[in-house]
């Protein structure tokens, strides 16, 4: 795995990952996080009898295996890795379950898990307040926002500060496609392609098809170091927390998550994981309402 220091300025233009070979190339000194990222005191999790699980003993996570560094299949073991495949996987092992790891596309995902068949949607989820009304979310598990992601010709662009009559893609589903539709007509693009995941869009940005991809800010500087056909563009937006999601009613499960992740944050566990896939700590919101005021996303102290 690549280990990539992540910093985005209000108009840096690309990334070319925040460290591949765009104009900046060093991560800026860390900002200071919000307060709100402080860690909880730790709690004591249970490791065993949890409640609700869609089958017993086992802690079934569907994750997409399509969107790095959160989720993704390695190519060589063919085993699925990431952020958030590295937490779940150590929160089955604190609650005494076995972790299953089921790929779908991120649509499939959510509505798999509304459905029952699932006990957490991984893939970085955004708690939006209509979310909200659909699932429960665990405690967030780190911060992020949207930004452009582009061809490397293009890292000296705007971004989202100017799409202006180009065309522009997302992930079906997303927050980061959400932005696009319902900003439309302030954006002013000339059109909008939406693609069932990661692989597909990039693909699609790299052929030409899209000129912008809406993407997660952190996915987006991940793609851009380890592609040098592709940088980031112009300032993240949209600042906000990042959870796993449960299905609505399921509390008890969720709060048997959240008591493991709280001990991750109290323990250095999660600021451990965070280094090796980001190669900084990323800010941890307090709760899923946070509100993060910062149009440059902060590295939080591990």
């Amino acid at each position: 795995m690549i280990a990539i220091p992540v910093a985005f300025a209000l108009a840096v233009t690309a990334c070319g990952s925040d460290d591949d070979a765009s104009p900046t190339t060093e991560a800026p000194a860390a900002t200071e996080a919000p307060a709100a990222t402080e860690a909880p005191a730790a709690t004591e999790a249970p490791v065993e009898g949890v409640s609700g699980l869609v089958e017993d003993g086992k802690l079934i996570v569907a994750t997409t295996g399509n969107f790095p560094p959160f989720t993704a299949i390695n190519p060589d073991s063919g085993e699925n890795e990431g952020y958030t495949i590295d937490i779940a996987r150590e929160a089955a092992t604190r609650l005494g379950l076995e972790l299953e790891l089921p790929t779908v596309d991120f649509v499939a995902e959510l509505e798999g898990l509304s459905q029952g068949l699932y006990d957490i949607a991984d893939s970085g989820i955004w708690p939006t307040p209509e979310r909200q009304e659909s699932f429960l979310f665990s405690r967030p598990m780190t911060s992020t926002g949207i930004i452009a992601q582009v061809r490397a010709e293009d890292a000296d662009s705007a971004g989202f500060a100017d799409v202006s009559g180009l065309n522009v893609g997302g992930i079906q589903g997303s927050s980061q496609e959400k932005y696009l539709l319902e900003n439309e007509a302030e954006l002013g693009y000339s059109s909008y392609l939406g693609f069932a995941g990661a692989g597909e869009a990039l693909i699609a940005l790299k052929q030409g098809r899209v000129d912008v991809l809406s993407q997660d800010s952190l996915v987006a500087s991940f793609v851009a170091a380890n592609d040098e056909e592709l940088a980031t563009a112009g300032p993240t937006v949209l600042a906000h927390p990042l959870s796993f999601a449960f299905q609505l009613g399921n509390e008890a499960k969720r709060d048997a998550f959240d008591a493991v992740l709280n001990e991750m944050i109290a323990d250095g566990s999660l600021a451990a994981i965070q280094q090796a896939w980001f190669g900084v700590c990323i800010p941890v919101p307090a709760d899923i309402d946070a509100q993060e005021p910062y149009d440059i996303l902060p590295t939080g102290d591990c």
